[in-house]
């Protein structure tokens, strides 16, 4: 078995167990309103807009309030399923990398937790710009190195999955030579370890709680980059 076969097994199974037979998890929700409050701020009139590692689709189908969708993943069994449950929806399966897709076309790429399970992330940046029109829009998410490193609850890497987390520094290096970054955030305060350990203690935020709404207290750790997922707006250069 190959990789790329590995690689596909793998997304097929995870997304089967973790998005098709479990309810969406708070952190993944939260994403999803991140980066459509995004889109939405962009004001732009029906948009041609391109997800990238959809997985079940299911961000796919709230894009579809913004513009025409287009969303690809490794997972063909998933995406297969996916195209019966949202038709509005155009559904590929397969390797971005590799896919015969036209370029300069879209108005707006997202990407959510994807680049961290690529073989070769400036490549995969490179592409993403290539199918973006000069001036369109990267919305991507991924996992925040700081974060990672420090939880307690972070799975095994299983057969067919890549995993290379990164922080900011290192995806303002990969975005600089294709993109302006317009806003950066992070999202959903994690970590158990280290610094974050007294970050998020339960007795800390209880007493900050007396000062503080607990909403507050989160978008501030989000801020300052204490969330798990790291997320930027960008938008492609000449």
């Amino acid at each position: 078995m190959s990789l790329s076969d590995e690689e596909r097994q793998f997304w097929n199974d995870w997304n089967t167990r973790i998005r098709e037979e479990v309810p969406l998890d708070l952190a993944s929700r939260r994403r999803g309103e991140t980066v459509l409050s995004m889109l939405g701020s962009l004001m732009l009139e029906n948009p041609r807009i391109l997800e990238v590692g959809c997985g079940t689709g299911w961000l796919a189908e709230r894009l579809t309030r913004f513009g025409t969708v287009f969303a690809t993943d490794l997972a063909d069994e998933v995406i297969t399923r996916a195209q019966r449950r949202v038709e509005a929806v155009t559904f590929v399966a397969g390797d971005i990398m590799t896919l015969t897709l036209p370029l300069e076309t879209f108005n707006v790429v997202v990407t959510l937790e994807t680049l961290s399970h690529v073989a070769d992330q400036r490549a995969f940046v490179g592409r993403l710009a290539d199918l973006l029109r000069v001036g369109g829009y990267l919305i991507l998410t991924t996992q925040n190195s700081f974060v990672f490193e420090r939880r307690n609850d972070v799975l095994p890497r299983c057969p067919g999955q890549r995993r290379s987390w990164v922080n900011w520094k290192d995806l303002k290096r990969l975005l600089k030579p294709r993109f302006t970054i317009l806003s950066a955030t992070t999202v959903e305060p994690a970590g158990h370890r280290g610094v974050l350990r007294l970050v998020n203690s339960v007795k800390l935020n209880a007493q900050l709680g007396r000062l503080l709404s607990m909403n507050t207290i989160e978008r501030l750790k989000e801020r300052v980059g204490l969330g798990q997922s790291l997320v930027v707006l960008c938008r492609r250069k000449a």
